[in-house]
């Protein structure tokens, strides 16, 4: 009777303590379960991770310029700027003069029967690009190696996607497998600068590309831009200056002289799509306003034909910042205006305020 009634006891302390724990690991399982659907619900909620990107962004807008050196926080002094010429010119292989040899035709064939084509400028190559740090501020210099080319090598260069008898492409071939540094001469057959003009009274100009240019036709772009040239801009054997370079551009394309403005040198970029070098210069004008500026360009200039149109837009970041991410344009920039407009904002507000003001922008476009 004793037994039984010990093994009545046990049964039911076994029953108890099985209900406990049933409800216990219950409680802990509903619990688990609610974390769980907790953290499912916040990671849906939250916006992914942004992709690791070189190229510079702005919301939306994507280009494929890299900046090699330069935020716009600080000018890279004319000084400072070292450029050497080699003395060989770039040797093309056999595919690239090719690709050379049709260019020649097809534009020779174009002058003779009467119509618009390109003439074979002498040009240059980037042979090497390096970066130092001078002074006790370490403020930025440049070390830029040449070699000579043609405008006719640049065009065949820029034919990146065609495929070649090989079945490969210049891209294939000659521009991916390699860090941009390190592409071949001939692949990188130009030089550019772009220059963001600012007038007296704060406006900024913007200029679309005319439909006969041979890069970026109907884009819209910087102020002004030029690439370096062998016959105007190198005098006997002195390399080219890049300051003077962009200063020749603002003078044919807008007809301002070097005493209107205060030229600031801010970037060296690449453009990885089309594999074309440049920098990013901004012209602070110092009494000529917007009306002034656009009065002086009706009496001609000796580029006029380069751009089909021209706006002035207010400089400051949420004008700027809206009129590049306006829908009909976001797409039609060339690669490197975008990162011209903002470093020339950041070099004017200070890089914390551009960048401030640029959130709030992209946080109204994202809400509306």
């Amino acid at each position: 009777m004793e037994q039984l009634s010990s093994g009545l006891v046990g049964l039911v302390l076994g029953a108890v303590l099985g209900l406990a724990l049933s409800v216990f690991f219950e409680d802990a399982l509903k619990r688990g379960i609610a974390k769980s659907a907790r953290t499912v619900r916040r990671a849906l909620a939250r916006p992914p991770a942004p992709e690791a990107r070189g190229e510079f962004s702005l919301g939306l807008l994507h280009t494929s310029v890299v900046l090699v050196e330069g935020d716009g926080s600080q000018v890279i002094d004319e000084q400072a700027v070292d450029v050497i010429v080699d003395p060989d010119p770039v040797s093309l292989p056999d595919d690239v003069e090719q690709l050379r040899s049709e260019v020649a035709v097809r534009q020779e064939a174009l002058t003779a029967a009467g119509l618009q084509s390109h003439w074979n400028g002498p040009t240059y190559a980037v042979a090497g690009l390096s970066i130092r740090r001078l002074g006790i501020d370490e403020s930025p210099g440049v070390h830029l190696r040449l070699k000579s080319t043609d405008y006719f090598t640049f065009l065949a260069t820029q034919q990146l996607d065609r495929e070649l008898p090989d079945g490969a492409t210049l891209r294939s071939k000659y521009v991916d497998p390699f860090a941009p540094a390190d592409v071949p001469e001939f692949m990188r057959a130009s030089f550019g600068t772009y220059t963001v003009v600012v007038t007296a009274d704060e406006l900024t100009l913007f200029a679309k590309r005319s439909q006969h240019v041979g890069a970026f036709p109907g884009c819209w772009d910087v102020s002004a831009n030029e690439a370096l040239s062998r016959s105007l801009d190198s005098h006997g054997r002195t390399p080219p200056g890049i300051y003077d370079v962009a200063r020749r551009g603002l003078w044919e394309e807008l007809g301002l002289n070097r005493t209107d403005y205060r030229l600031e040198l801010l970037a060296f970029d690449i453009d990885r799509r089309t594999n074309q070098w440049g920098c990013v210069f901004v012209a602070f004008l110092h009494e000529i306003t917007g009306s002034q500026l656009a009065e002086r360009r009706t009496r001609g200039v000796a580029d006029k034909w380069e751009h089909d149109e021209t706006e002035f837009v207010r400089f400051t970041v949420p004008h700027v910042v809206n009129h590049l991410l306006r829908p009909d344009r976001r797409n039609n920039w060339t690669p490197v205006a975008p990162a011209a407009f903002h470093l020339a904002l950041v070099r004017r507000f200070g890089r914390s305020y551009v960048e401030r003001l640029t959130a709030q922008v992209l946080r109204k476009r994202a809400d509306g």
